[in-house]
């Protein structure tokens, strides 16, 4: 049996044959996420809020995907601030299409729209829908808190993607 070490969310984990599920290396999941033919969405579900701004720019800095808090888009931007409780999912995703300075977007600062929504009973649906359905470039990564509803999800059009990564579950980017 070998046996070796894994850096999995800045944690040191052993393993040995079959015991740790393998980690997602993210730096390869930005790469790939833009070469599917649709799917072109995925979320990282953190589970703290602060650090998780920082760890999303370490992220486009490491693999020139073009990082967008929507916090600060929207605190720039009169127009959309004083729409954000009509703003939908498919606005969302409509206004971040239009951001394709490069082939991957990572997003954070998403919860205050998902506040928004949470009138809509539908919403995380919705959303979930947007992602797997995602055909045109930018490909979207969101960076947001830990969302059970989406966690459990399962995602049955294209099932040989990934489109929730828990980040406990992923190599740090060291």
């Amino acid at each position: 049996m070998q046996t070796g070490n894994l850096v999995r969310n800045h944690r040191v984990k052993t393993w040995g044959e079959g015991s740790v599920s393998e980690a997602v290396d993210m730096i390869k999941l930005v790469e790939d996420l833009s070469k599917r033919p649709r799917g072109r969405a995925c979320v990282v579900l953190t589970h703290e809020y602060f650090g998780q701004k920082a760890w999303a720019t370490e992220l486009s800095q490491r693999t020139g995907a073009k990082h967008v808090d929507l916090l600060d888009l929207f605190a720039d931007n009169e127009e959309l601030a004083s729409n954000v409780s009509s703003f939908s999912v498919d606005g969302l995703f409509n206004l971040l299409q239009k951001q394709v300075e490069s082939p991957v977007l990572i997003v954070t600062g998403i919860e205050f729209l998902k506040a928004a929504w949470s009138a809509n009973a539908n919403a995380v649906e919705q959303f979930a829908h947007r992602m797997e359905t995602c055909e045109q470039l930018p490909a979207i990564i969101f960076v947001m808190q830990f969302d059970s509803e989406l966690a459990k999800r399962k995602f049955k059009r294209f099932r040989q993607y990934k489109f929730v990564v828990d980040q406990k579950e992923t190599l740090a980017l060291v």
